[in-house]
């Protein structure tokens, strides 16, 4: 990564405000995350052309160039000394994992990890597994979030933390692509803030009341203020979303679902993490897991609230 000279270190503590002017008015940056851009994303990865993004084979690798790709469009960071990529080894194929940075707009210590895997489980009884939900909506919804966030550098209007944005590979075989990131972090665990991690983020197949406008968050009760946080982005947006933090009123099945994505890698780890979702539904690996029933005003919905989200925690001490 990039390294600040020390005149740049200083003036920022000495006139943290100076030469940088952060947007009051979030609602231009809100307005361009939209169903296409959205259902783009999620038509390519979810494509029988990707055959299904099971780690190590051609589709996945496919999934992985497109997202390298558009991290480098937007002018996201690598964050592996100039490489966007970092490679594991898992049931004897080589995951990958595309991890880029939007840098803070002034010097700080600080991380953000915006999460979301891209693999899914391939091609099964001959039966190709798109994963249109489970994770083409996450890896959507992340890759604007970078998208927006990397504008508002190009602005100078934030971020005031450095945001991580991480497509996890092998989140199908037992989380290895986060274990992995985790176990060779470069950077302090107690330097970052959050993990923000996606998974299934575009259905409206298992709302927890009568609103289909709903969104399901775990982990929040778990670190001070964040319920609060989310409440709030939530009312900033335009979302209006019914969220939900008990997942469906079972403490039980709420800690069990907790522990079964990429952010749990994080917590093993202490690092404060969340699970954004939509819910396991009838199509939840399934080779019906299609594009064509992702709900894409809702998951626009879910984008826009995680924007204004991370945009409040990059501002908190």
């Amino acid at each position: 990564m990039k390294k600040y000279s020390a005149l740049v270190v200083i003036l920022y503590f000495l006139f943290p405000c100076a030469s940088v002017t952060y947007s009051q008015d979030l609602q231009s940056y809100e307005s361009t995350i939209g169903k296409k851009s959205l259902e783009d994303y999620i038509t390519f990865l979810a494509s029988d052309e990707t055959y299904g993004r099971a780690t190590g084979g051609a589709g996945n690798q496919l999934a992985a160039s497109m997202i390298r790709g558009e991290f480098e469009k937007y002018g996201l960071i690598p964050f592996y000394h100039q490489v966007y990529t970092q490679s594991f080894k898992v049931n004897s194929v080589i995951g990958r994992n595309i991890i880029a940075v939007v840098q803070s707009q002034y010097y700080s210590d600080q991380y953000i990890i915006v999460s979301a895997h891209y693999d899914h489980l391939g091609i099964l009884g001959g039966k190709i597994y798109n994963g249109a939900d489970d994770n083409a909506s996450g890896v959507a919804a992340l890759l604007n979030l970078a998208r927006v966030f990397s504008q508002m550098r190009v602005n100078k209007e934030g971020p005031r933390k450095n945001i991580i944005f991480a497509a996890f590979d092998a989140k199908e075989s037992n989380m290895a692509g986060s274990e992995d990131f985790v176990r060779k972090l470069p950077i302090s665990a107690k330097d970052i803030v959050c993990n923000i991690n996606i998974d299934q983020l575009g259905s409206i197949f298992a709302p927890p009341g009568a609103d289909t406008n709903y969104v399901l968050i775990l982990g929040a009760n778990k670190y001070k203020d964040f319920k609060r946080k989310i409440d709030s982005a939530n009312k900033n947006s335009s979302a209006n979303l019914d969220v939900n933090y008990d997942f469906y009123g079972s403490s039980e099945f709420a800690e069990i679902f907790y522990t079964s994505s990429d952010q749990n890698s994080f917590v093993k780890k202490n690092i404060p993490s969340l699970l954004v979702t939509s819910g396991i539904h009838m199509h939840t690996y399934k080779p019906t897991d299609d594009f064509y029933f992702i709900n894409y005003p809702v998951l626009t919905n879910r984008t826009k609230m995680l924007f204004h989200l991370i945009h409040q925690l990059t501002l908190s001490r």
